[in-house]
This record gives structure tokens, C-alpha cells and sequence, in this order.
């Protein structure tokens, strides 16, 4: 009987060490993130609020609804998302694909994104998005011109 109540004051300390330990690492990463201000949102054809935009020093998110306030539909739409560094360069850009939305629809959006310092974001709508190189892609492009440069 000794054994159990060592044994579970043992498994009760885990317990008790794990929920704190848990609790705190995810005290210290909401207090990493600080609020974005001095966004800018040029976009006409709809309505866009940010309901949270936080970033970290290496990564961040937005989350926002966007209401269709034209009499038209909105469909294959880009939401462009611009984030900027603290001397207002450009550091990347995230797209969110509106593929339909009817006339006053409301619907939610969420962005994240791993780029570092970004301090501020600018939206706006756009017709497509450029494409994307894979990066077995960029791998093989970057191999030949290696070896076209040493010919």
C-alpha cells in the first residue's frame, strides 16, 4: 500500500507540473505577440474589418470578416495582404481566395504568416495572384544556371 500512495503522489506531481508548465508557455506566447496599428485598407468593392492583426518577432495573423456592400457578386477575388517591415518595405505577401460572395454576405477571413518584424499590413483586392514556384522548382533553376555558368 506504501508503494501506491508514493506512486500516486509521484504521477500527481507530473500531473501538477505539466499543467503548469503548459499554462505558462501559453501566458508567454500571448504576451509575444504585440497589436499591429496604422494598417491600410484600400479595397471598394467590399467592406473589410480586422478584428485582430498581432505579430511576434517571427511570425504572425490577422483575422477579419469581409461583407460584400456592391448589388453584384464577388467571385474569384483575391484578398491581397501586404506586410511591411518598420521602414516600409515590403517583406511578402499572403493571398485569400474570395471565390463567391453574394450581395451584404458577411464571411471571415484568417492570415498567417511567418515573415520577421512585420509592424504594419496593407489589404487590397485583386484580380489573380502570381504564381508560385515550388521549391524542388527553384532548386532545379538555380542547379542549371549553376551549371550553364561554369560552360
Amino acid at each position: 500500500m506504501s508503494r501506491m500512495k508514493t506512486f500516486f503522489k509521484y504521477l500527481l506531481l507530473v500531473v501538477v507540473f505539466f499543467a503548469f508548465s503548459n499554462l505558462m508557455i501559453k501566458a508567454f506566447l500571448k504576451t509575444s505577440y504585440s497589436d499591429m496599428h496604422g494598417y491600410d485598407i484600400n479595397v471598394e468593392d467590399a467592406f473589410v474589418d480586422v478584428t485582430e492583426a498581432k505579430a511576434s518577432n517571427r511570425n504572425g495573423y490577422i483575422n477579419g470578416t469581409i461583407k460584400n456592400t456592391t448589388e453584384s457578386v464577388i467571385e474569384n477575388k483575391y484578398l491581397k495582404v501586404s506586410m511591411i517591415s518598420k521602414n516600409d518595405i515590403v517583406i511578402g505577401d499572403k493571398y485569400i481566395l474570395i471565390d463567391k460572395i453574394e450581395p451584404e454576405q458577411i464571411r471571415k477571413f484568417e492570415v498567417k504568416f511567418d515573415y520577421d518584424n512585420v509592424k504594419t499590413f496593407k489589404m487590397e483586392m485583386v484580380d489573380n495572384k502570381p504564381e508560385e514556384e515550388s521549391f524542388l522548382e527553384l532548386i532545379k533553376t538555380n542547379a542549371n544556371d549553376l551549371v550553364n555558368n561554369n560552360k
